[in-house]
C-alpha cells in the first residue's frame, strides 16, 4: 500500500511540478501568437487606411477635373492639371485621354500616343484602377493608374504601403481578383496567391499573416514566425511565475493528500471505500451441551495483498477519529452477507456483533441493523449486541439504546466485564442480557493470581441479577471444567477455535454439533 502510494505520489509530483510550467509555456506561446496577429491585423488596417488616402486624393482630383469638362488639351487644361497635381501630395501626374489615346498630362502635350490600356479592377464609384502604368516623366517605375471618364492619375505604388513599422513584416497591397499592387518587401508568391484567394488571418510553417478586404482592395501584413519567439520572451516573464505557484500549490496538495493516504485515518478511509473489512467468527460453545449455539463476529482488515490487519490496531484509531460508525455498518452487512442463509436454517444459532461505545450512546446503528436485518430476512433474536463497560458510562442515553435493542429482539451483553468501570450498581440499573467475563480473569483459574478470587465474585454476581454468562479465552481443559462447574453458560476461546473465516465456522458448526446441512 505504502509503495503504491509513493509511487503515485511520486509520479503526481512530477505531474504537478512540469505541467503548470509546461502549461505556462503553451499558453506565453499561444498568447504570443495571438499578439502577432492583432499586431499584424492593426498593420493591415493602417495599410488599408493609408491606400485609401492616397486613392482619395486621386478620386476628389478626377471628380473635380471631370466636371470642368475639359474637350481639348489647351494651355489653361494643361495648367489646371499641374496645378491639382502640385497640390495633391499623393499624385505624380494627371493625364487626358481623347479617343483612348493619351493626349496630354500635367507636364504638358505628348508626343507619343499611349492607350488608356486595361482597367484591371473597377473601385467603388466607378473609378477604373490600372496596375503597372507607364510614367512619361517620372523613372520611378511603373506607376499605379486611377481613371475616372477622360483622365487619370498615376500614384506610386509604394506609396500605398508606405507605413511605418516597429518590427520586421512584409506589407501588400492587391485588387480583389488577386493583382498585385505593392509590395513593402519580399514575400512568399504562394503565401501571397493563398492570401488574396483567401483573406484572413493565420499561420503556416513559416509565416504569420493577417489580410483584409477595403473598398475592392485587399491588403496584408506577413512576418516570419520568429517574431513569435520576441514576444514569447516578454509573455514568459508574465506567465512563468504563475506557473511556479500553480507547481508549488499542486505540489502541496500532492504533499498533503500522499499524507493523508499514508496516515492511519487516510487508509481507514479508503478501506472503509473500498470495503476492505471482512468479519470472522469465534465459535460461542453452550458449556452443558458441548454444542456451538454460535459466534462471535470479529472484524478484520483485510489488505488488497491478503494480509490481515487484528482490530486492535485500527479500533482504538477508528474510534479516535470517527470511523468507526462505518466499520460497524460495514459489519453488520458482512454478516448479514456471510449468514443469513445458516441463520434461516439454523433458528438457535445467534451472531454476536460489537457496538462502539459512541454508537451505544447514539443508538445510530438500530435503524441500520435493522433495515438489513429485514433486507436479509434474518430473526432479530439471532443477532446479539456486545458492548465494553465503557459504552455504559452515559447510563441514561445507553438504558435507551438497550431499550430499543431488547424491544427489536436482540439480546444485550457487557463485554469485558472486570476489566473498566462497572459496578453492581450499574449492573442494576441496565436492563443486560448477557455478561462475558473477560479473558484475564479465566485466566487466573488454577492459578494463585490476585484475580483468581475475583472470578468467582463475577460469576456469583451475574447469576444473582440473572444475566447468562460466557466466558472468553477459554484454552485449557481444566478452565472449561471449572466454568461448567460454576454455572457458567457459554464459552468461547481456542480450546474450541479461533475466529474463523465463514465457511470454516460454518463448518465447524456442522461439525460440533454433528448436523449436515446444504452448504451456503
Amino acid at each position: 500500500m505504502r509503495r503504491k502510494v509513493f509511487i503515485v505520489a511520486g509520479c503526481l509530483a512530477v505531474c504537478a511540478a512540469i505541467l503548470p510550467l509546461v502549461a505556462a509555456v503553451q499558453f506565453s506561446r499561444m498568447r504570443a501568437t495571438e499578439a502577432e496577429l492583432r499586431h499584424l491585423s492593426e498593420y493591415a488596417s493602417w495599410t488599408a487606411r493609408r491606400a485609401d488616402a492616397n486613392l482619395g486624393q486621386g478620386r476628389d482630383l478626377l471628380e473635380a477635373i471631370e466636371k470642368e469638362h475639359w474637350s481639348e488639351c489647351s494651355p489653361e487644361h494643361i495648367g489646371r492639371m499641374r496645378q491639382l497635381a502640385v497640390a495633391s501630395a499623393y499624385i505624380a501626374e494627371v493625364g487626358f485621354f481623347q479617343n483612348d489615346l493619351l493626349a496630354c498630362t500635367s507636364w504638358g502635350v505628348v508626343m507619343q500616343r499611349i492607350p488608356f490600356g486595361t482597367v484591371d479592377a473597377t473601385l467603388p464609384g466607378g473609378f477604373g484602377l490600372h496596375v503597372g502604368h507607364d510614367a512619361l516623366v517620372s523613372q520611378a517605375g511603373p506607376m499605379l493608374a486611377l481613371s475616372k471618364g477622360s483622365h487619370n492619375v498615376l500614384i506610386r505604388p509604394q506609396q500605398l504601403v508606405d507605413v511605418l513599422r516597429d518590427t520586421h513584416m512584409t506589407l501588400g497591397i492587391a485588387t480583389e481578383n488577386g493583382k498585385l499592387i505593392a509590395l513593402s518587401g519580399e514575400a512568399d508568391p504562394d503565401l501571397v496567391s493563398r492570401l488574396l484567394a483567401h483573406p484572413g488571418s493565420g499561420m503556416d510553417a513559416h509565416h504569420l499573416y493577417a489580410s483584409e478586404t477595403s473598398r475592392g482592395l485587399t491588403v496584408f501584413a506577413i512576418s516570419e514566425r520568429s517574431a513569435i519567439q520576441r514576444r514569447l520572451d516578454n509573455e514568459l516573464w508574465t506567465l512563468v511565475p504563475v506557473g511556479l505557484l500553480a507547481s508549488g500549490a499542486l505540489l502541496a496538495l500532492v504533499l498533503w493528500m500522499s499524507r493523508q493516504r499514508l496516515s492511519t485515518r487516510g487508509e481507514l478511509a479508503i478501506a472503509i471505500k473500498k470495503r476492505e473489512f471482512v468479519a470472522h467468527y469465534q465459535p460461542i460453545i453452550e458449556l452443558s451441551s458441548g454444542l456451538c449455539v454460535g459466534g462471535e463476529a470479529l472484524v478484520r482488515w483485510q489488505k488488497p495483498d491478503g494480509s490481515m490487519v487484528p482490530p486492535n490496531v485500527f479500533i482504538p484509531m477508528a474510534e479516535q477519529v470517527g470511523l468507526i460508525a462505518r466499520i460497524t455498518d460495514l459489519v453488520i452487512e458482512r454478516v448479514a452477507q456471510d449468514l443469513a442463509r445458516t441463520l434461516a436454517q439454523e433458528p438457535g444459532m445467534h451472531i454476536s456483533i460489537n457496538i462502539s461505545s459512541s454508537d451505544i450512546e447514539s443508538g445510530r446503528f438500530l435503524p441500520v441493523l435493522a433495515r438489513t436485518l429485514h433486507r436479509y430476512g434474518i430473526d432479530p433474536e439471532q443477532i446479539w449486541l456486545e458492548a465494553t463497560e465503557r459504552g455504559f458510562m452515559h447510563a441514561k442515553a445507553a438504558r435507551k439504546t438497550i431499550e430499543s435493542a431488547r424491544a427489536a429482539g436482540h439480546v444485550v451483553a457487557i463485554d469485558d466485564f472486570g476489566t473498566g468501570y462497572s459496578s453492581l450498581s450499574m449492573l442494576e440499573q441496565l436492563p443486560l442480557d448477557t455478561l462475558k467475563i473477560d479473558k484475564t480473569f479465566v485466566d487466573a483459574i488454577g492459578k494463585e493470581a490476585a484475580t483468581s478470587v475475583v472470578t468467582p465474585h463475577i460469576i456469583e454476581m451475574a447469576q444473582g441479577l440473572r444475566l447468562r454468562i460466557v466466558a472468553e479465552g477459554v484454552e485449557t481443559v481444566e478452565q472449561e471444567a471449572y466454568l461448567r462447574e460454576a454455572g457458567v453458560d457459554y464459552a468461547q476461546g481456542w480450546l474450541y477455535a479461533k475466529a474463523l473465516a465463514p465457511k470454516e465456522f460454518i463448518d465447524f458448526y456442522d461439525r460440533r454439533n454433528g448436523g449436515e446441512r446444504a452448504s451456503d
